[in-house]
């Protein structure tokens, strides 16, 4: 009895101190993000751009964090959803993203998705949620699966789920998570993204919106490598409470230490003992969530991401901010617009981060505070860096090597093993319409050497001092090497096209209302494509759509203005290729405008003669015209008959919105014995 009794005790100590593994917050955690958007970045951010920077990209991140990739029948960024498990949208198809995320993960990167879970919205309407199957299930939502607090009740909808556990999102409807079925569909969800699309992790949006609790539950369902949520909140207190209620199951963004950055530094002020808090009443930390043992863990660090680059912009010294995020604890994540603007800088910072394999626990000792001065030595796997901050003086002690500076910032490190040199290439190889400038990048100490015959690069190659021209198709090859460690960096091979001629592109657009005529105004980056402001008058052709083929392109991407002639215009807009827009609402003065499928006029058939169907899609009224009298009908694609009905007059209308968007199949038996079939697109 003793033994048993012993025995139990000894399990039962194991299992008590042995505490559960938090996948989605991996343990010194040595990951860089990027967050490779920003607020209406189409076309930086579209999956074939972002595919052909997989080398740059891979080279000096870990983790992509991606903008959210279900479709929002093509509203806007994506976060207001409409079908979780169709992955087509602004950015690019299915297969491009696929593409995308496979590239990224053979060259070593994994891609985060950006999930939209707090609020959907409707197909055609503010609640008809489209039903989705996925491994041979069908998961239909009704107003059960709709907060009943939820504005559209107001508006006359009905929404009869359980009260909200969190926070209201008045622009698309709040999604009840108490709901089984709901729960069930997220989940099937993510199964999908992290199986079917590639993904290796996720953000979740708006996490003030529902209780963290359910952040555990699809985490645990799901069992992916990272996760990280948007509690956007100043408060330690808050951000700590939520990292606590999904069970230390999920990273957090630091909101808390975004906003000493913000007080800390701005333009043309100082004040570094803002990036300064007190551990416990009693040791002195880099502030927000990474300033605690306990909280450190879970901290996704930044200086700015889409929504706070509009309304809580960081205007202080941007390369500075980003030396404090890469010699503190937490996840550092790095903004795509920061990114574009100072590569070179944030790289060698990346680099001297990595040398040390500082992590997301690292112990940090801070040295100095004053206004202008801020000094802190951070412990890693492979050594220590001394990140100092500010206008103040500071010099490192012996046995550190300067691993990169700038205007008020510099980093040192001393590693316990010698590292190879970094070696970035921006751009990357691909396909271009015009010259090129390659800048080749290493770490401090290093050379590089590169050949552009396609021959390997060795240290009796070109030794690179300026930037290399490209000017036409050739391949580039280099190497990084450094003459105190030996080492050398592995060779980058980059295969540039240059091309002279570019395809034109065919644009389209269905005016507002009230207007008459439609011009188009066009650019690229060289040159104006139309003629002189307000540009060139287009065709109308019959579905209703204004168009105009544009060339002379000698740049990707070209800018778009639609106007009436006669100063009343669309915003500015863009586009890589062949694209059709419809009229949207005034925002301001200037109309917005939608992008749809852009699909052939399909006016009349050549052939036959006898059969019009106009326009297609319909955007809701689908004329036909017939010059024989005979029954038509509409069926979706299971088959359903939705429309029958005898067609007596030349021209007849048909409403399909109330069916919803989609594709449908259209046949007319005329009464002379001729038959068609159409697809028609809604």
């Amino acid at each position: 009895m003793k033994k048993i009794s012993t025995l139990l005790l000894l399990l039962t100590l194991i299992s008590f101190g042995k505490s559960p593994v938090k996948a989605q917050a991996p343990a010194q955690c040595q990951d860089v993000m990027l967050q490779a958007f920003y607020w209406d970045s189409y076309t930086d951010s579209k999956w074939t751009n972002l595919n052909s920077k997989v080398g740059e990209i891979a080279a000096n991140f870990s983790l992509v964090w991606l903008p959210p990739s279900a479709d929002d029948n093509n509203a806007g960024m994506g976060y207001t959803p409409v079908e979780y498990f169709n992955q087509n949208n602004k950015f690019g198809s299915s297969t491009e993203l696929k593409t995308l995320i496979s590239n990224l993960k053979t060259n070593g990167t994994k891609s985060i998705a950006d999930i939209v879970v707090n609020h959907r919205t409707g197909n055609t309407s503010w609640t008809d949620f489209p039903p989705e199957t996925y491994k041979g299930i069908t998961y239909t939502w009704g107003s059960e699966s709709i907060c009943k607090t939820d504005e559209c009740v107001a508006a006359g909808y009905a929404a009869t789920g359980a009260n909200d556990t969190g926070d209201d999102f008045g622009g698309a409807r709040d999604i009840d998570h108490t709901n089984l079925n709901v729960r069930t569909t997220i989940k099937a969800y993510l199964d999908f993204m992290k199986n079917e699309i590639g993904y290796a992790g996720w953000r979740y949006d708006m996490t003030k919106g529902f209780s963290a609790s359910y952040v555990n539950d699809y985490n645990n369902a799901a069992g992916n490598y990272f996760s990280v949520g948007e509690f956007f909140d100043g408060s330690y207190d808050l951000c700590k409470a939520w990292i606590t209620n999904c069970s230390n199951n999920s990273t957090t963004f630091d909101f808390p230490l975004k906003f000493k950055l913000n007080a800390a530094m701005w333009s043309g002020g100082m004040d570094l003992t803002q990036l300064v808090w007190l551990a416990d009443g009693t040791t002195q930390q880099p502030a927000g969530l990474i300033h605690h043992s306990t909280t450190k863990r879970y901290a996704v660090t930044f200086v700015d991401n889409h929504d706070t680059y509009r309304d809580n912009k960081f205007n202080g010294n941007v390369l500075a901010a980003y030396a404090f995020l890469m010699g503190s604890p937490g996840v550092p994540c790095v903004f795509l617009a920061h990114w574009n603007a100072n590569k070179a800088a944030i790289a060698a910072m990346i680099y001297a981060r990595r040398a040390v394999q500082l992590h997301s626990e690292s112990v940090v000792t801070v040295n100095h505070t004053t206004a202008n001065l801020y000094v802190a030595t951070a412990t890693g796997k492979n050594g220590t860096l001394i990140v100092k901050i500010g206008s103040g003086s500071y010099s490192a002690p012996a046995g550190y090597a300067l691993a990169t500076s700038g205007n008020d910032y510099a980093i040192w490190t001393k590693t316990i093993t010698d590292v190879a040199p970094s070696l970035t290439v921006s751009p990357s190889g691909g396909t271009y319409y015009s010259e090129q400038s390659v800048t080749l990048s290493t770490s401090a100490g290093a050379s590089v050497y590169y050949t552009t015959d396609n021959s390997p690069a060795t240290i009796n190659s070109t030794l690179y001092t300026v930037p290399i021209a490209i000017t036409s198709s050739k391949t580039l090859r280099a190497i990084a090497y450094n003459p105190t460690t030996l080492l050398y960096s592995a060779e980058a091979t980059n295969s540039y096209t240059i091309s002279s001629y570019l395809t034109p592109i065919k644009v389209r657009f269905k005016v507002p209302a009230g207007w008459t005529s439609c011009k188009v105004y066009s650019w690229d980056a060289n040159t104006t494509l139309t003629a002189g402001w307000p540009g060139t008058a287009m065709t109308l052709d019959a579905d209703g759509y204004y168009s105009f083929t544009v060339t002379g392109l000698t740049v990707l991407p070209i800018g778009i203005v639609f106007n009436n002639g006669a100063g009343i215009q669309t915003v500015d807009l863009s586009t890589s290729a062949d694209k059709c827009w419809d009229a949207g609402a005034l925002s301001g003065t200037k109309y917005l405008a939608t992008e749809v499928t852009c699909l052939t006029t399909a006016v009349k058939d050549p052939q036959q003669n006898s059969l019009g169907i106009y326009p297609n899609p319909s955007h809701g009224q689908l004329t036909i015209e017939s010059k024989q009298k005979g029954q038509l009908t509409v069926y979706n694609l299971q088959g359903k008959m939705l429309i029958q009905k005898n067609l007596e007059n030349a021209t007849e209308t048909l409403n399909l919105s109330a069916f919803g968007k989609g594709i449908y199949m259209l046949r007319f038996d005329g009464k002379e014995g001729r038959s068609f079939r159409r697809v028609v697109v809604e």
